[in-house]
C-alpha cells in the first residue's frame, strides 16, 4: 500500500499566511452611493371587468342563464378588433331560508377585457350593460410601455450614480473609482381603479366616463464604489 506524500511543514506555514492575506479582501476608501430617477408616464391600456349574476330556483337555470349572458358579451367582444378578452371566476352558492333549507341558487361568472383602444372598448361597455354589470374599470401600463419608459429611466440613473461617484473621486483628489457593488430596483406604476358600476339591464346605457390619468415610476439605484489611489 502506498502512503500518502507528505508535504513540509515548513511549507505549509508558509503557504497558509498567503492564503490568509489572500482571502482578505481591502475595503479602505469605500464610498456608498445611491441615485434615483422618476417620471410620469401616460396610461394606454384600459381594463374591465364585467360580471352576469342571477338567481333562480334552481342551480341549472342559474347556470343557463348566467353562460347564455356571458357569452353574449363575449361575442360582441370578439367582433372587434383590438379587445382581449378572458373568461375569469365561475360559482354558484345556495340561497338559504332560516339558515337550514335551500330556495334558490345563485351563479355567477366574470370576463375580463382590455384594449388599448379606450373609444372602442368603453362603447363597448355601454352596450353590454344591457345584459351584464361592470365589476371594475381601471387603466394600466402595458408591458411595452412600462419596459420602455423603465428602460430610459435606469440609464437617466445610473448615468447619475456615475456622476456622483466621479464627483467624490475628484473632490477627494482620486484619479477614478471602479464599482464593487451596485443594484437596481423599479417600482411605481399601480393600476387606477375606478368604483363598481352596477346598472344594467337597460335597453340604452351610456357609456362609462374615464380618463386615463398618469402613473409614476421609479428607479433607484444604490452601490458602493472604491476609490483608486492617488499614489
Amino acid at each position: 500500500m502506498q502512503r500518502p506524500s507528505m508535504i513540509p511543514l515548513a511549507l505549509i506555514a508558509t503557504i497558509l499566511p498567503l492564503t490568509a492575506v489572500a482571502q482578505v479582501e481591502s475595503t479602505y476608501d469605500r464610498v456608498d452611493l445611491s441615485a434615483g430617477a422618476e417620471r410620469e408616464v401616460a396610461n394606454d391600456l384600459l381594463v374591465a371587468v364585467v360580471y352576469a349574476e342571477v338567481e333562480a330556483n334552481r342551480q341549472s337555470d342559474a347556470a343557463d342563464q348566467v353562460n347564455e349572458a356571458i357569452s353574449w358579451a363575449a361575442g360582441r367582444a370578439r367582433g372587434l378588433d383590438g379587445i382581449a378578452l378572458q373568461t375569469m371566476q365561475y360559482n354558484t352558492r345556495p340561497v338559504y331560508a332560516n339558515g337550514r333549507r335551500i330556495v334558490g341558487w345563485i351563479a355567477r361568472q366574470s370576463l375580463r377585457l382590455e384594449s388599448a383602444d379606450q373609444e372602442a372598448l368603453s362603447s363597448l361597455l355601454g352596450e353590454l350593460q344591457q345584459r351584464v354589470a361592470i365589476q371594475s374599470i381601471s387603466y394600466e401600463l402595458s408591458r411595452s410601455a412600462r419596459t420602455a419608459a423603465e428602460d430610459a429611466l435606469i440609464a437617466e440613473a445610473l448615468g447619475q450614480f456615475n456622476q456622483r461617484a466621479t464627483l467624490v473621486a475628484r473632490e477627494l483628489g482620486r484619479p477614478g473609482y471602479r464599482i464593487v457593488y451596485i443594484n437596481v430596483g423599479t417600482s411605481g406604476g399601480s393600476p387606477i381603479a375606478y368604483r363598481e358600476v352596477r346598472t344594467f339591464g337597460a335597453a340604452d346605457v351610456a357609456a362609462p366616463e374615464i380618463e386615463a390619468g398618469v402613473q409614476t415610476l421609479f428607479v433607484s439605484v444604490n452601490g458602493t464604489v472604491e476609490l483608486e489611489s492617488d499614489r
